[in-house]
């Protein structure tokens, strides 16, 4: 009964890492088609022509998003500044969210708003046990699961 009733520690922390991780990699993956052109993607050049040309973005916001979703899911696989990293993607995607809605929420807007709402729950959980955040922040003996 204590299985539907307390909160496991650990497996939280397991249960944070695995959301964490997934961005994160979701995140580094896309950023680094849109900055670098791995993964399949096309580079900063032809990211920049798409976001300014078709979507009439400028290119500050537009080299700004690139490299949130690329730093910032690095950021988060490793669990390094990771509420910072939150918040930064949070904006990021609420503002690909809005960009993309009048396409409709199923044909664009519902992958940004995915990633919005794990990045708050990322950004109000903190980096949990399993990160480079607790390991630096508790002495570097690697236990940092106290939730407060």
């Amino acid at each position: 009964m204590k299985l539907l009733t307390e909160t496991n520690t650990t497996l939280l922390n397991i249960s944070l890492l695995m959301l964490r991780l997934t961005v994160g990699i979701i995140l580094f993956l896309a950023g680094a088609g849109k900055v670098l052109g791995w993964f399949g993607g096309m580079g900063i050049d032809a990211t920049l022509d798409i976001f300014v040309s078709q979507m009439g973005i400028h290119p500050v916001l537009a080299y700004l998003s690139s490299y949130t979703e690329f730093i910032g899911g690095f950021l988060l696989i490793v669990g390094l500044f990771t509420r910072p990293a939150a918040f930064a993607i949070m904006i990021n995607m609420l503002v690909a969210a809005v960009v993309t809605l009048p396409n409709g929420f199923l044909k664009g807007a519902s992958y940004p708003f995915s990633m919005m709402v794990s990045s708050i729950i990322i950004l109000l959980a903190g980096p949990m046990a399993y990160s480079l955040d607790a390991w630096l922040l508790s002495g570097r003996n690697g236990h940092y699961s106290k939730i407060s």
